[in-house]
């Protein structure tokens, strides 16, 4: 695929981060092209694994080691480096073993665009191959700008090798942290966009069908008011007949019997003809109105099936990124807190007598923001995908006051039974993923604050306990 060409489907818009998966080990690379290679994909994760497992201990003892630290600090550091240590070994092993159901659910949503596209739905992926682009440009500007921060500090107290190794280890992990939040978030916008689209075709298909059963209804009144004219039509013109015959009977009898020879094959006959004649155009005119209803209920029927697998993608995507994303949210309230707690040290205990402060502050404001918005934005828009999804129940809803087809209706309430048995909804390891993320790591980030605070207080005053190196 050409760089800026339009996309054709999902996985073309997301080609470079699936290619920047493989790279990082976190998904089996294929070669040639559609043949995996797992055992060599295990191989290159491990190694890759072991250069950061080596790199990551060495940076914790040079970024930290003109830093004197409380005896809580030291275990906070020490339990962040494990879990940092742990969460990429997870999400590496994870992402290797769940290959074939991510190929699985590019598939699935490949077979949901086809359909969407016989429906006569367009479905673009420009702007989701366009956000790729841009947030993989500023990802690597945003990381270049850490990575020569961090360069500056490493390079104070280590070679110039031995700090472009550790600088190169930080963005390794960083990323890794990363780009299994940002390919969740590509997936959850996919499937909105999906949901957006069932739910426009639902609307205009029900506008469409109800419109035309209005129109039926209205022909239907007219047919029956043009078949009562002709009928009374009909009456006048045979009284009329018997009267012109009775007349005719009086002025000649020899002129009677031409008259009713020519006059009684050919009115009766004349006027039944009409009639078959106009309930033959009404006829042809209110067939196509029910073909167009059963149309309706076909696209229903189609549309029902598609919302229903659009339900299974978002299963198993849940299933192959769940836990990833459940150990990233732990992750970010673990990191938040202990931010928070270093400034409370660095400001309020120590004012500021840390060599390089602003260095660390400034990397350390960065990963904070960093952290904040991948909750932020994974939050949102898992939100706003599950209320798209489920909206559909109420469109469904929204057509039970009118008039309407009856096997549509009941096309209608089988659908929305299926919503409610299966409803949209995010989950991260049993975790709903939604707005209440953002409040639940704030609020827990608080309260750990809070408690180490008061922990530090009381261990400060008893003088056993003395700073420490890292």
């Amino acid at each position: 695929m050409k760089l800026f060409a339009r996309p054709k489907c999902f996985s073309e818009a997301i080609a470079p981060v699936t290619t920047l998966n493989r790279l990082m080990g976190l998904r089996a690379f294929e070669y040639p092209r559609d043949r995996p290679r797992p055992i060599l994909s295990l191989i290159y994760l491990l190694i890759a694994y072991g250069i950061y497992c080596n790199g990551s201990l060495r940076l914790e003892e040079v970024y930290f080691a003109d830093i004197r630290l409380m005896k809580l600090e030291y275990v906070l550091y020490k339990l962040l480096s494990y879990f940092f240590l742990c969460s990429v070994i997870i999400k590496l092993l994870l992402g290797w073993w769940y290959t074939k159901e991510f190929k699985i659910c590019h598939k699935k949503i490949f077979e949901i665009d086809e359909t969407l596209r016989q429906l006569g739905s367009t479905v673009n992926y420009d702007k989701i191959y366009f956000v790729t682009i841009g947030v993989i440009i500023i990802s690597f500007t945003f990381g270049f700008i850490l990575c020569i921060l961090a360069f500056s500090h490493l390079q104070v107290h280590t070679d110039i090798f031995n700090s472009m190794y550790m600088t190169v280890v930080y963005t390794y992990g960083l990323s890794v942290n990363t780009i299994t939040i940002f390919e969740f978030y590509l997936f959850v916008r996919c499937l909105q966009m999906k949901f957006r689209l069932v739910n426009q075709l639902l609307c205009d298909s029900i506008i469409t069908c109800s419109s035309d059963m209005k129109l039926g209804i209205f022909e239907m009144k007219d047919y029956t008011n043009i078949m009562n004219a002709q009928q009374r039509k009909r009456i006048i013109s045979m009284k009329m007949f018997r009267w012109f015959q009775q007349g005719q009977s009086r002025i000649n009898n020899s002129k009677k019997q031409n008259s009713i020879t020519q006059i009684e094959p050919q009115s009766p006959f004349h006027l039944e003809k009409q009639f078959q004649s106009e309930l033959r155009n009404r006829f042809q005119r209110h067939d196509p109105v029910m073909t167009k209803c059963e149309k309706r209920k076909y696209l229903v029927q189609t549309i029902k099936q598609v919302h229903l697998e659009l339900v299974r993608v978002t299963k198993i995507l849940c299933t192959i990124l769940g836990v990833q994303t459940a150990w990233e949210i732990g992750v970010t309230t673990i990191f938040l807190t202990g931010i928070l707690y270093n400034f409370y040290v660095r400001y309020i205990i120590e004012q500021k007598k840390v060599n390089n402060f602003f260095v660390q502050t400034c990397l350390m404001i960065a990963q904070t923001f960093i952290h904040i918005l991948k909750a932020a934005s994974l939050s949102c828009v898992c939100r706003y995908a599950a209320n798209e999804g489920n909206k559909t129940i109420e469109i469904i809803h929204a057509t039970y006051g009118c008039d309407a087809n009856v096997n549509l209706q009941e096309e209608i309430q089988q659908f929305g039974i299926q919503i409610l048995q299966n409803p949209v909804r995010f989950s991260a390891f049993g975790l709903t993923l939604d707005n209440r993320v953002l409040t639940m790591i704030l609020k827990n980030v608080t309260i750990y604050i809070v408690i180490m605070i008061q922990v530090s207080n009381a261990l400060e005053s008893n003088n056993a306990i003395q700073y420490t190196h890292f």
